[in-house]
């Protein structure tokens, strides 16, 4: 916390502070909890609900819940999206460790020459093949199509 942030209370943050607002793939245990489910209600309302959540338009009064989803096809999902958001949290930490090494060794060139190129490597060899095998593993996914309740 900075000095203007010092001696204000959690009211001064509400009323108009710089603190930013969460973004709904930000809420808390959406990593682990699988990813949102997009509902568009037959009013033409959105909403990204977590899996078993039950919500009420507010336009038409339809409730739909995420329930209906069949659980072990929710699962893979889950576990589809955890396995691709673990490969670049893997690299990052190799590249992290080669480079702590580096520098308790001494050797601090070799760190200012190997991050460039594990950018590079990253975003021009690994990133595109990555997306392109996550995107394919996602459209072999059942998609569902709820009914109101």
């Amino acid at each position: 916390m900075g000095r203007r942030g010092r001696g204000r209370g959690p009211a001064a943050h509400a009323e108009g502070g710089r603190r930013r607002r969460r973004r709904e793939y930000e809420a808390p245990g959406t990593i682990l909890k699988g990813p949102p489910i997009a509902v568009t209600c037959e009013c033409g309302a959105k909403r990204d609900l977590a899996y078993g959540e039950s919500w009420t338009c507010d336009q038409c009064g339809r409730t739909w819940n995420t329930k209906q989803i069949p659980a072990e096809q929710y699962q893979e999902i889950r576990k589809l999206q955890l396995r691709y958001r673990a490969v670049p949290v893997a690299l990052a930490s190799v590249i992290a460790a080669i480079a702590i090494f580096f520098t308790l060794t001494g050797n601090i060139f070799s760190v200012f020459f190997l991050m460039p190129v594990g950018l590079i490597g990253w975003f021009t060899l690994v990133r595109p093949v990555h997306r392109k095998r996550y995107r394919q593993a996602i459209s072999d996914l059942p998609r569902w199509d709820l009914r109101p309740e």
